[in-house]
């Protein structure tokens, strides 16, 4: 009895500091809780286990990339089907998610409400402050050390190559403007990048591609689910040598293919999609 009395106190000073605006009310967490990417950006912030991840696909890079250089018939490139021996080695790498860690940005979408947009995601690059991915970096400098070129396959906006550059520079990694190629920078440069890929494999054999998306291997866009499941089952002889993924759970195809790319479905819309993709126990 004199425990239910106690608990009834407490309620109504909860109450009172509530009314109060002593303690903030229970809307915003709800809110921010129905947010599709919540679970994901907190694994990839906060997890021991994306760290862990990362740092195991950036190690099995190295490792393959020491056999890639040791024969020279190596090229992991669908765009370089013979032909590469003789050419220096090159790797290829995807930015965000792969190089650098953009998950401040998403995260501020959830804290502010904000709808992402092209133009403050630009703001946020600009910024310079995405920390490197755990492993990026040694592998990096692994691989100029072995004479590697480094190229840059990415989907950012044109106008962010200076940026870019800088912020590759501010992490020990310095490279010429013909090493990045950015979505639109030719008319022919779309979102697919396999002719950004070609362009690399003209005079380099391409040893290794790093990305955090299927279409950084081959050209996915508008792709069913099933057919980008058949697409990684047709190159398993790749992954983990000549193609190394990193974990990316917060965007991507996988999530488009999803609602069949609708772009004019809303957030319910594209959720309810999502919910009929699953698949159940029962």
């Amino acid at each position: 009895m004199r425990g239910e009395r106690k608990m009834r106190r407490l309620a109504g000073m909860v109450a009172i500091c509530v009314a109060l605006g002593a303690v903030p009310a229970l809307a915003e967490p709800q809110r921010v809780a129905e947010h599709d990417t919540l679970n994901a950006l907190l694994w990839m912030q906060s997890s021991a286990e994306y760290q862990a991840a990362a740092l195991s696909a950036y190690a099995m890079a190295r490792a393959a990339l020491d056999r890639a250089l040791a024969d020279p018939a190596w090229t992991a490139a669908l765009e370089q089907d013979g032909g590469a021996a003789g050419k220096p080695p090159a790797v290829i790498l995807d930015l965000d998610e792969t190089v650098f860690d953009n998950t401040p940005y998403y995260a501020w979408l959830i804290a502010s409400g904000a709808p992402a947009s092209a133009q403050t995601f630009s703001d946020f690059i600009e910024e310079k402050v995405s920390p490197p991915v755990p492993g990026a970096v040694d592998y990096m400098k692994y691989a100029a050390s072995r004479g590697v070129a480094l190229f840059f396959v990415s989907n950012r906006n044109a106008a962010l190559k200076a940026t870019s550059l800088e912020a590759l520079a501010a992490l020990g990694v310095k490279v010429g403007e013909e090493n990045i190629l950015l979505k639109r920078e030719r008319r022919d440069w779309a979102v697919q990048k396999g002719s950004r890929r070609a362009v690399v494999a003209e005079r380099y054999r391409i040893v290794q591609i790093v990305g955090d998306a299927l279409g950084d291997f081959v050209d996915d866009y508008g792709v069913t689910i099933r057919r980008r499941g058949q697409e990684v089952r047709s190159h398993a002889d790749r992954w983990g040598s000549k193609w190394i993924m990193l974990p990316n759970p917060v965007y991507g195809n996988w999530e488009n293919a999803a609602y069949e790319y609708n772009v004019k479905l809303d957030e319910q819309g594209r959720r309810a999609e999502k919910l009929r993709a699953l698949v159940p126990w029962k």
